[in-house]
Order: C-alpha cells, then structure tokens, then sequence
C-alpha cells in the first residue's frame, strides 16, 4: 500500500518496499501543479488492459505500469477497496491509481488534493 503525502507544492507517494520491488519503480514525487485531478475509483473503473512491467495477480496485487482505454497508468492496488487515482500533465505517467492504509479516508484525501491544486483562473 502506498502514502500519499502534501508537502509544501509537492505530492508525494510513497510505496513500500516490496511494492517498489513488484512494481519494478521506485516511490513518485511530483509538483502540485502537475496534477490535474484526484478522485476515488474501483478496480473495475480502472479498466486495466495490458501489463507493460510489474506484477499483475488480479485483485490480489496489481503493481506496476499498465494501459487502459486513456493511456499508460502507474498501480499500487491490492485489496478489494477503493482506490486513489490521480492524474496529471507533464508527468511520466498520465494517471495513477493507489490503494491506501484502511485508516486513510480516500475520498478526503482526494478532496485536500484537488483544495491544494494552483488556480488555474475562471472557467467560462
């Protein structure tokens, strides 16, 4: 499982040992103004096709880089919950889907996220 943390104008993610082994890539940091967008999603959601490096065993473990309908998409999940997805431009990977601690409330950290974002100006 991975941890998501704010600091300053930067998010971090945080993947475990064995994860970063499973997954063939270490832990992601990036700037705020980066990331486009962070919402909760199921597995199902995802709609994971092909496996490009990493281990995919299903909902038990799915850790690594795999593509969907909308591109390449970087995964820490295992466990049946919810799981964070976060998306963004200028990045490496275009989206990225995390499952948290059971302690971790998803959807309020999706919503402290999208509160941290830079202002992009009026939308018309």
């Amino acid at each position: 499982m991975a941890k998501v943390k704010i600091e300053a104008d930067t998010l971090k993610i945080e993947l475990s040992l064995l994860d970063q082994l499973l997954a063939f890539h270490g832990s992601l940091e990036m700037p705020l103004s980066h990331v486009t967008n962070a919402f909760v999603s199921d597995f199902e959601d995802l709609e994971l096709q092909y496996k490009l490096t990493g281990t995919g065993a299903g909902l038990f473990k799915m850790a690594g880089v795999f593509t969907n309908p909308g591109g390449l998409i970087f995964c820490d999940i295992g466990g049946e919950g919810d799981c964070l997805v976060i998306e963004t431009r200028g990045e490496r990977f275009p989206r990225i889907a995390v499952t948290l601690g059971k302690e971790v409330d998803v959807n309020a950290l999706a919503h402290e996220i999208m509160q941290k974002l830079p202002d992009s100006g009026p939308v018309e």
